[in-house]
């Protein structure tokens, strides 16, 4: 889930905070540039593996550090910033919506976090004068970059007395922003401070105390820690549940979901109903094959990472003689023989000293006792590469079996892990979401009927997945079950662009034909993607000065797709010859 911080770095960012005292004066840019620290460092410890990007914004945006996991990188470059001109906060929403679609496209959700003094800007530009605009021509070509953000949380660390006038109406003008817009956002202000004058009046030492000059206000570090505290609790807490694998009692641990789950909200009453989540245990009831699997439809995908207890450096110091002593003393802890898993206790003990003991030459004993006296320490303190996890050993099974481990959810809420690898040396444990029920890959059938192999009868024969006995391209009927397929029947239509205008029937035929299914199943998205795609195409065959019926075609089918009067499934898209003879 990337994460953009926007810094205002107005002119009216660099006024003095009222209410403080000139000793301890700070400005609004210095108590930004602190809570951005905090966030960062609350990034640091619970989130390393968030893709911040910085971004200052006054009329003009700059990005100043792109997406990076180097959060000291950003706390450098922060502190070299320069105060700029007047405010436009539309200009960062459209930088945000082109950084955010050309790094991550239009399906990633991600978070942008603004620190300001909520300035509503001037003129033309300021966002009053963009709501009277918008409001009642929400359609209109010119507010397009409005969609990418749709999917976008806005988090505004707003810097600002209650008392101020301005600046409580600049608020409420940022919530319409969000009301009207649509956009998702949530406006974080500091707390005002109690009256107490009513409770001193009987105690004249109190009324004296609060007389005297002071910095109290109600913007100040501690407000601006609490603020981003809450930001923290509400967008950017870790996700830790347990992972249960199997019967044995020792087959499970705890583990941390990134980026967090969102809750899914049923299509209907969507108002009124209420939300499911991921229980607090997540149970592996069985394992399939990925070709079984194949590409189902699916909510998200998530990053499954073991928890590590990390113990404190001074601990293990103090305990290191203790642990030592106890090491050599007792190597075979004795176990209780009443206790109620005495045999999975013994059967661990086993395998655990089979593949721990040392083979030792008799010639290299003196070897063999220096290596023992130098890690007989260690062995007692393990790392945290040196633990046991179910992660890894779960992982480890995946990748090599080629298998995908099925995981109960919720009630009739199912997902599955994977082994996937972003590159050829590294590989992680991911979780696939589907949507709640227990028929959801259609190929699969009921998910609560699955059982294994061996419980078949002597004559019966296992009929599952469903499979199609031709590829999707070769048959009237359309099937996407895996990637492969949808890619393939792509690639075909631009194989047809290319060689146009002698395959320009071919072309509108198999363009027809994947748009139809696509609106047949509301893959809409498709139709967009193909539009993009048919664009860029376009532009490459006009720079190799290829045939300008090829780039004509193109730009044609891309307009066709993007109607919204070609929705129907009746419409089929013509060549644009065939529209202007007509």
């Amino acid at each position: 889930m990337p994460t953009i911080i926007a810094l205002d770095i107005s002119i009216s960012m660099q006024r003095v905070i009222p209410g403080r005292s000139e000793e301890n004066a700070l400005t609004y840019h210095q108590l930004a540039l602190k809570g951005i620290s905090q966030f960062l460092e609350h990034l640091g410890a619970a989130a390393k593996l968030e893709y911040v990007a910085l971004i200052t914004f006054g009329s003009n945006c700059e990005l100043k550090v792109d997406f990076t996991r180097d959060y000291d990188q950003i706390k450098q470059t922060m502190k070299k910033t320069e105060h700029g001109d007047k405010l436009c906060l539309l200009t960062l929403m459209k930088t945000v919506s082109n950084i955010l679609t050309s790094n991550w496209g239009t399906q990633s959700q991600s978070q942008v976090v603004v620190f300001s003094d909520c300035g509503l800007g001037f003129g033309k530009s300021s966002i009053r004068t963009f709501l009277q605009n918008y409001i009642g021509k929400e359609l209109d070509a010119e507010f397009n970059w409005l969609k990418p953000l749709k999917i976008v949380k806005w988090n505004f660390i707003c810097l600002g007395i209650q008392s101020d006038g301005y600046f409580t109406r600049a608020v409420a003008t940022y919530q319409k922003l969000l009301d009207y817009t649509g956009i998702k956002g949530q406006l974080f202000m500091p707390r005002p401070i109690k009256d107490n004058s009513d409770s001193n009046e009987n105690n004249p030492n109190e009324l004296l105390k609060n007389t005297l000059p002071a910095h109290k206000s109600e913007l100040g570090r501690t407000a601006m820690f609490e603020m981003v505290e809450k930001l923290c609790e509400t967008n950017f807490k870790p996700f830790e549940v347990i992972l249960k694998c199997g019967g044995y009692f020792r087959l499970e641990c705890p583990i941390l979901i990134w980026p967090p789950p969102a809750p899914y909200y049923p299509l209907n009453n969507a108002k009124n109903a209420t939300p499911l989540t991921l229980a607090s245990k997540l149970e592996v009831c069985g394992y399939l094959s990925l070709s079984d699997i194949g590409s189902p439809a699916s909510l998200s995908r998530h990053l499954i990472i073991p928890k590590v207890e990390r113990e404190k450096v001074s601990r293990r110091t103090s305990d290191k003689s203790a642990n030592t002593a106890k090491l050599t003393s007792d190597k075979t802890p004795r176990l209780d023989v009443n206790q109620p898993n005495y045999e999975y206790e013994k059967l661990e003990q086993e395998i655990r000293e089979f593949y721990t003991k040392d083979v030792k030459d008799p010639d290299d004993a003196t070897q063999a006792e220096e290596f023992d006296s130098k890690t007989s320490v260690s062995c007692s303190m393990p790392s945290e590469s040196q633990k046991e996890s179910v992660c890894v050993l779960l992982h480890g099974v995946l990748k090599v079996e080629n298998l995908a481990a099925l995981v109960i959810l919720n009630d009739n809420w199912y997902g599955f892990l994977f082994s996937y690898a972003d590159s050829k040396k590294k590989s992680n444990l991911m979780l696939n979401i589907l949507p709640p029920g227990n028929n959801v890959i259609p190929w699969l059938g009921d998910m609560q009927m699955l059982g294994l192999i061996e419980d078949l009868m002597p004559n019966e024969s296992s009929t599952f997945p469903v499979k199609a006995e031709k590829r999707s391209y070769s048959q009237s009927c359309v099937v996407w079950i895996n990637r492969v397929s949808l890619q393939s029947d792509i690639q075909k239509v631009l194989r047809h662009a290319k060689k146009m205008p002698e395959k320009m029937q071919h072309f509108y035929k198999e363009l027809n034909r994947i748009r139809r299914a696509a609106l047949s199943i509301g893959f809409v998205e498709l139709l967009e993607a193909m539009a993009t795609l048919f664009d860029k195409e376009a532009l490459n065959l006009a720079s190799i000065n290829a045939n300008p019926e090829c780039t004509l075609q193109l730009k044609h089918a891309s307009i066709e797709l993007r109607k919204p009067s070609n929705r129907d499934l009746k419409v089929s898209i013509v060549p644009v010859q065939a529209v202007n003879m007509t």
